[in-house]
């Protein structure tokens, strides 16, 4: 009994200094990913993101009058469309469908002559070829995709993610201050009409913390003085769903993709980030992070729906 326990407790320990191990490994290759991508695509984010967000200001004024779910849905079939086109005319179809036939006539092989040895293995080692040859063609589209859809979901979550604050709803302003000016407990918050000050600068942890009660309905700009500087940050008071940006970050690629639509903060300022606490949008079609799904199934269905009409295989 005392060997089964230590052999169980070495297993478990053994198992966890894996999973540390591991995802030690995945935290420092993303690091270095991010260290290579980021002094790239921060400036191609900070030309993009401003024209996305005109772009898509546009789009949701025409659905404007239309209910939310219907705008989402339309959004979504209209990108599985887009994406089902950009993908004909990207990716190697051809190939894709050599790779295809070749699938299904080593499946046939299978079924054929099960009971030959020599036949299935070697049609199982053809199956695994073509299965590779298949995802290294449908790589580059996919690739060529992957920037415009993550600019289309981080407009679309500042839409879906969040609501504004109804006016007199209450909720907290945090600011993060930069590891140089951690000390700082002196800033003074300039609310406007957009809220009424209850409290703060709670300082903790590096960071000063307002609670505040919204004011009048509007898309209004706070302002921030702190250490001889002035950081803005947009406010917005309403009781439909419109857009709102959650927080307001330095020039971190990752954080231009998660919220798109405020500029960045100045580089080697005194602070690293400002947020606002909005609500969730509540819905299980277009809430916070239902959104998401409906627009996945939505534009998967569309694109495999409308797949023979364009002649796309994949």
């Amino acid at each position: 009994m005392h060997a089964l326990n230590w052999l169980l407790i070495n297993l478990g320990n053994a198992a966890q200094w894996l999973w540390e191990a591991l995802k030690s490994a995945c935290a420092a290759a993303w690091d270095g990913v991010d260290f290579v991508l980021n002094p790239v695509l921060s400036p191609v984010l900070a030309v993009l993101n401003p024209l996305c967000t005109a772009l898509a200001d546009g789009a949701y004024f025409v659905l404007s009058p239309l209910p939310v779910w219907l705008g989402l849905a339309i959004i979504s079939v209209l990108t599985g469309a887009v994406m089902l086109i950009a993908f004909r005319y990207t990716s190697n179809q051809k190939a894709i469908g050599r790779a295809r036939d070749d699938i299904t006539a080593n499946l046939l092989a299978l079924k054929l002559f099960k009971d030959e040895l020599g036949v299935t293995f070697r049609s199982q080692g053809r199956i695994m070829g073509a299965l590779l040859r298949l995802q290294w063609h449908m790589l580059r589209p996919l690739l060529i995709m992957l920037l415009p859809m993550l600019l289309l979901l981080g407009q679309m979550g500042a839409r879906y993610q969040w609501r504004p604050l109804r006016p007199g709803e209450q909720t907290l302003i945090s600011l993060r201050l930069a590891p140089a000016h951690a000390s700082l407990v002196d800033a003074q918050l300039d609310s406007g009409p957009a809220a009424i000050i209850e409290a703060g600068p709670v300082p903790g942890g590096g960071e000063l913390v307002w609670r505040v009660r919204a004011g009048e309905p509007g898309r209004h700009m706070l302002r921030v003085n702190i250490a001889g500087a002035t950081v803005e940050k947009e406010l917005v008071v309403a009781d439909t769903l419109k857009r709102v940006s959650a927080e307001r970050l330095g020039s971190r690629w990752t954080s231009q993709i998660l919220h798109p639509t405020e500029p960045l903060l100045p580089a080697g300022g005194p602070v690293d980030s400002i947020a606002i606490q909005y609500p969730a949008v509540q819905s299980y079609l277009y809430g916070a992070n239902w959104w998401i799904l409906s627009f996945f199934v939505l534009s998967m269905a569309s694109a495999l729906l409308l797949k023979p009409v364009f002649k796309v295989r994949f």
